[in-house]
């Protein structure tokens, strides 16, 4: 019998997965696990409207290079069409905008595509940066965080 092993990177995604700080967010209902299928991780995190988003993180070389996160269709196993990605006033339309790099990743700076060009991000947003430590929580966080604001209005096309 040959059972795959893990690659290291693979493992210390697993090993945040199993931390406190990933459980205590599902505890809480922030988020969820919804599948792994290496180097991608599908993740639904609730907004404050009970709707769940899911996104489809890139992990490959994880936690030493940062992720990114797609907004994806937790049914149908795609990328979530743009009409059904969130809306807002301010920061919600900034960083969920599917024209950005074609909907593959959201504009934040803990996104590893979105952080490429943009070096004036770490003196001007640090707190968003990738946290190697705080690894797939520290995005997931700030994507809760975003999504249970006064910003969020729901679904682009409800």
């Amino acid at each position: 019998m040959n059972e795959r092993v893990p690659s290291p990177d693979e493992q210390m995604l697993r090993l945040h997965l199993e931390s406190g700080r990933f459980r205590s967010g599902v505890a809480s209902g922030w988020w969820r696990l919804a599948a792994i299928n290496w180097p991608y991780l599908i993740v639904g995190v609730a907004a404050r409207d009970g709707i769940e988003y899911g996104f489809r993180f890139q992990c490959d070389d994880y936690p030493r290079k940062a992720v990114t996160a797609q907004p994806w269709d937790l049914d149908a196993n795609t990328p979530l069409p743009p009409k059904f990605w969130p809306k807002g006033r301010a920061r919600i339309p900034h960083a969920f905008n599917p024209g950005w790099k074609n909907g593959t990743c959201l504009y934040l700076p803990c996104d590893r595509q979105a952080i490429e060009g943009h070096e004036n991000w770490v003196h001007e947003h640090p707190a968003l940066l990738w946290d190697p430590e705080k690894g797939i929580c520290k995005y997931l966080g700030i994507i809760h965080e975003m999504l249970n604001s006064s910003d969020y209005g729901g679904r682009r096309a409800a």
